[in-house]
């Protein structure tokens, strides 16, 4: 075919309807393009590691006017909502939750989502993380408030603090619908307890107590051993309690000052070692306080009073008397740690290091003190006199019998000797036992003499004392008393002195002196004038 050919033959045309159909499928391509240019870019939601995305239906229904007045201000779209609802309205559950405004109450997990703004509005909350040591409490912004006097939400639609805490570690929670508080946890070191206040629970059955069953509201009975503690402050309040041993020293300004029965003031001085006794921590910790309330209210009220009773019935001379100190000291401790256990406090030592009378009376009694243990010591002294005398007397009994022995020995020696030479040996043999009888005999009178010696020493010491006491009690036996044993000293000591007396016969010198004067044997004179 040539080229003049060519161009005479007709124009190829295209079919109107095939034109619209592909029109149709090039604008359908391209707001396909659109769309997911508009859906990958402006609608996407990405949520990453980390986060959690939250829905807000921004269309639908709202409440019933029904249901307006139990949940009229709620926003968001909790199970127990969307139930009554569908309960009102005739449609499920699910349906309310997509179908009405609000909040939606679950929350998405980290990925790629495709919520459509008109109806959704996205939003993005990093997850929660507790931390090791420390625990969460989630408040319940949605729900019914909750009724006097509860603390914390126990039932799914009541709005305040949830009971249930959350131990370390990541949650997805919805934070529009919930706030975490975050608390630390409680460590309980060794040597203490845990006292645990519930503060949410049953009204006590027993009233008037310090303590109250398990379950209800009020200071539980068992106590929190040491440990890491995880707990929900809304629902419990725990109280660490030292339950070790204290110390309290009764010194200087703190020393127990009390009156003996003669009103002398005595002075304690001495260390208390105490504890709280386990199985009653949480009731003392309530009924006194802490350990410095327990000293002040139970402790040193007791030691005070117990002092004061034990000493008020000891003149202050008997507390320095080795033996009354050490019985008022034993009677002391054994009432005070009887007391302070009933009060629940145990008292694990106590150590009295001195008991101080008044300075005026302690020298008087310390000098008697001395001549007791003096006239002891004297007594002791003759008792070792003694010994030493009995000890003497059986060391020279040991010496006679082992010379007897020896003569006896010596005897039979000297027997047999005889046997084969009767003369000479029995001559030798009679000679040596008057010897040995002689010996035996000075061993005797020696050991007498010892004897006799120790007797007399202590004779002579009880002689001493009778000669120092016997001329005072004959010279006050002759006169008749004592008192006219004192006169007549008397009158011996002033008479020498008297040389010339000027005075009338009347007065209290002159009545010295009228004792003197003897009565007259003879009749008087017919003058009347004495002789």
């Amino acid at each position: 075919m040539t080229q003049s050919s060519m161009h005479e033959l007709p124009p190829f045309r295209v079919p109107a309807g095939t034109r619209m159909i592909a029109r149709l499928v090039g604008l359908g391509l391209l707001l396909a393009c659109i769309a997911g240019l508009v859906e990958w870019f402006i609608i996407r939601v990405e949520v990453n590691a980390g986060e959690v995305l939250v829905l807000v239906n921004k269309t639908g229904a709202t409440v019933p006017d029904e249901l307006a007045d139990a949940f009229g201000d709620q926003v968001v779209l909790y199970p127990e909502l969307a139930d009554a609802i569908a309960a009102k309205t005739g449609v499920t559950a699910d349906r309310v939750r997509e179908g009405y405004k609000g909040v939606q109450l679950e929350v998405l997990p980290e990925g790629r989502y495709f919520p459509n703004p008109y109806f959704y509005k996205s939003m993005k909350f990093p997850a929660t993380l507790i931390g090791q040591g420390e625990i969460g409490v989630l408040v319940r912004k949605f729900g019914k408030p909750l009724p006097f006097p509860k603390t914390v939400a126990t039932a799914p639609d009541e709005r305040g603090p949830v009971a249930e805490i959350l131990l370390p570690g990541r949650r997805n929670i919805n934070l529009l619908a919930y706030e975490v508080q975050r608390f630390p946890a409680i460590q309980i070191p060794e040597g203490h307890a845990g006292v645990v206040t519930l503060l949410s629970g049953d009204d006590p059955r027993e009233r008037n107590t310090y303590t109250v069953a398990v379950g209800e509201k009020g200071v539980q009975h068992e106590t929190l051993p040491p440990g890491l503690e995880y707990y929900n402050p809304y629902l419990r309040h725990i109280e660490v309690v030292d339950v070790r041993s204290h110390r309290y020293d009764m010194l200087d300004d703190d020393a127990i000052h009390f009156p003996s029965n003669d009103s002398f003031t005595i002075t304690i001085e001495g260390t208390i070692e105490w504890a709280i006794r386990p199985d009653r921590v949480a009731e003392i910790t309530v009924a006194y306080g802490d350990a410095g309330d327990i000293l002040e209210k139970i402790i040193i009220p007791y030691v005070r009073g117990i002092a004061r009773i034990q000493g008020s019935k000891l003149a202050a001379s008997e507390f320095i008397s080795g033996k009354t100190r050490t019985a008022f000291q034993d009677r002391f401790l054994t009432e005070l740690k009887r007391e302070c256990w009933e009060q629940g406090v145990e008292i694990r030592a106590a150590l009295v290091r001195d008991i101080l009378p008044p300075n005026e009376i302690a020298s008087l009694i310390s000098q008697r003190e001395q001549a007791d243990q003096e006239i002891e010591r004297s007594t002791n002294q003759m008792s070792e006199a003694q010994s030493e005398a009995r000890l003497v007397e059986q060391r020279e009994m040991q010496a006679q019998n082992s010379a007897i022995g020896d003569a006896r020995r010596t005897v039979v020696t000297l027997t047999k000797q005889a046997e084969q030479s009767k003369g000479v040996a029995v001559t030798q043999a009679r000679r040596e036992l008057e010897v040995n009888k002689l010996d035996l005999d000075a061993a005797k009178k020696q050991a007498e003499a010892i004897r006799a010696r120790g007797q007399a020493d202590a004779n002579v010491l009880l002689a001493d004392y009778r000669a120092r006491a016997e001329p005072l009690a004959r010279s006050v036996k002759a006169f008749g008393d004592g008192v006219s044993y004192a006169r007549q000293f008397y009158f011996q000591r002033v008479a020498p002195a008297i040389r010339t007396i000027l005075t009338n016969t009347d007065g209290p010198f002159a009545e010295t002196f009228k004792a003197l004067q003897t009565v007259p044997t003879e009749p008087a004179s017919t003058t009347g004038e004495r002789p």
